[in-house]
């Protein structure tokens, strides 16, 4: 405690110096201000060119979708207040809440539906979440409080996607300034306004007095704090300078746990962690040594030393909990020292190799770093490790094969649809090398693009699963990642707040945010 207190000092006195106090005067707050602390700064605040669960925490409070998650990720009703399938999964059609207004005045209506997924599903805008509308044929405003999708193809997961943190809906008079003006000045018509942000610092919104749901918000101000380093995170929320703080690191659990005031939220997340092995550059173009590296790293212990037990080793490419999944090897890939030597030799490496692992700049994220480096050097393999923020990791990441540069990325992911599409497709699908989508590892195999293809073309779940399924054997024995683990959602919040979650997708909603006793 004493230490964490020492933290908490230094950064009173760091904020001041940089001319930005660690603790807003209480006028200044309002009266009713939740502080949340997140573990990194956003991105861009584009909602349908969102890569990053923070950014998309952040508008989730700003938009509204025509559908979003519960806690639980159920879908629930937000703009449209009911809609239908059609039996074939290829037409939807949402009745739309009357009265909204954007935070600009501009009226909601169907129009402004068509024209945002008009521009998500347009591909010469390059968003980075056209995959959710890519299958997408036609958008219809039938009257201004109905809109009619219509899909190319069946699409049984299409509500998971309208539900996706991605799918909100911006204000057209935002639209018309261009996609520079959206990503740092967002327009929607959620519970609360934008105010501004202050890079690596702080993201300000306030309450929307107008809001379409009675009730809500029932807080006048939400301030994101951006904290990457951990123990800051943890020092914040014991001496109430945040109410909220995402995520706990596993080795802070007990001590706050402990404190008076504060409690750990817990669950299982959606989140696969891993490490994307470039499949198509020497020495990982050799199924051998990916496999050899999965056999090298002790999964059990780093999940112990590292995570404090808050985590259970991958045993399939995404996770329980998510639509689709199935087990692929029973409590992952084992720790066998011998085999991965074995193996190395196998695909021409005895001596093992230098490589270099991208990751980003979180304290935990870098134990992970270091702990695979421990490990990997017990098989001869030397890994250097770059931390990068995240702005920085993305970027870099996401360039186009003949200009990426990348060797080794570690990475988590969650399926934020809920559905084996948004957790497979993204990833090993030839079409989602970047900067298109996330498949880091740069893998490419016709038979997982034909199976991750044919599920998409259905709507029968039992089929969908069984192709699923078949691609997750194919994709754990090709190894293109080191999988590693699925983590527990660990959030601390004080006793005085409620409403605020961490959801299983690793996103945050603070949209029913409270305080106790005002």
């Amino acid at each position: 405690m004493r230490r964490m207190l020492g933290v908490a000092v230094v950064l009173v006195i760091v904020g001041y110096v940089l001319g930005a106090p660690a603790r807003m005067p209480a006028g200044a707050q309002g009266a009713r201000t939740v502080t949340a602390a997140l573990y990194a700064d956003a991105i861009s605040l584009d909602p349908e060119d969102t890569n990053d669960n923070l950014s998309l925490s952040i508008e989730r409070e700003v938009y509204d979708g025509l559908l979003g998650f519960t806690p639980e990720m159920k879908i629930r009703p937000e703009l449209a207040t009911s809609w239908e399938a059609s039996k074939d999964a290829r037409v939807f059609t949402f009745h739309l809440r009357r009265g909204v207004k954007f935070h600009d005045g501009t009226p909601f209506n169907a129009e402004a539906v068509k024209l945002n997924f008009d521009r998500a599903r347009d591909s010469t805008h390059k968003l980075k979440k056209y995959s959710l509308y890519e299958m997408i044929a036609s958008v219809d405003a039938v009257d201004d409080a109905t809109v009619r999708f219509t899909l190319r193809a069946p699409f049984g997961a299409m509500l998971y996607n309208f539900a996706h943190p991605g799918s909100r809906i911006i204000s057209p008079a935002a639209i018309k300034q261009g996609e520079s003006y959206i990503a740092r000045h967002p327009v929607g018509t959620g519970p609360f306004k934008f105010v501004s942000w202050a890079p690596g610092q702080e993201v300000v919104l306030e309450r929307n007095p107008d809001y379409w749901e009675s009730g809500q918000p029932k807080v006048d101000r939400i301030v994101f704090k951006l904290v990457p380093e951990d123990a800051s995170r943890v020092a914040m929320l014991l001496s109430g300078d945040a109410q909220f703080v995402f995520p706990v690191p596993g080795v802070q659990v007990d001590a706050v746990s402990k404190a008076s005031g504060v409690s750990v939220q817990r669950r299982w997340s959606i989140y696969a962690y891993y490490v994307a092995l470039n499949t198509q550059h020497v020495p990982f173009n050799t199924v051998a040594v990916r496999q050899a590296l999965n056999y090298a790293v002790d999964k059990p212990a780093l999940i112990k030393v590292v995570l404090r037990g808050t985590a259970r080793p991958l045993d399939a490419p995404i996770t329980p909990g998510v639509t689709g999944y199935s087990p692929v090897q029973a409590g992952g890939w084992p720790y066998d020292v011998a085999k991965a030597k074995a193996l190395l030799s196998e695909g021409g490496f005895p001596n093992g190799f230098t490589s270099t692992l991208w990751l980003g700049v979180q304290t935990e994220t870098q134990r992970v770093g270091e702990a695979l480096q421990q490990m990997l050097s017990k098989v001869g393999v030397t890994l250097r490790l770059t931390p990068m923020e995240a702005g920085t990791l993305s970027a870099i990441r996401f360039k186009p094969f003949n200009e990426n540069q990348s060797q080794m990325n570690l990475s988590g992911w969650s399926p934020s649809t809920g559905d084996a599409d948004w957790g497979l497709r993204p990833h090993f699908d030839t079409e989602s090398w970047p900067p298109t989508l996330f498949n880091l590892a740069f893998y490419k195999n016709p038979k997982v693009d034909a199976l991750l293809h044919d599920a998409l073309a259905t709507a029968d779940q039992p089929r969908r699963d069984r192709d699923y399924a078949e691609a997750m054997r194919t994709i754990w024995n090709d190894a293109p990642w080191i999988f590693l683990y699925n983590s527990q959602i660990l959030a601390g919040e004080r006793s005085s707040v409620t409403g605020v979650y961490a959801l299983p997708d690793g996103t945050v909603d603070l949209r029913q945010a409270s305080l106790t006793g005002k």
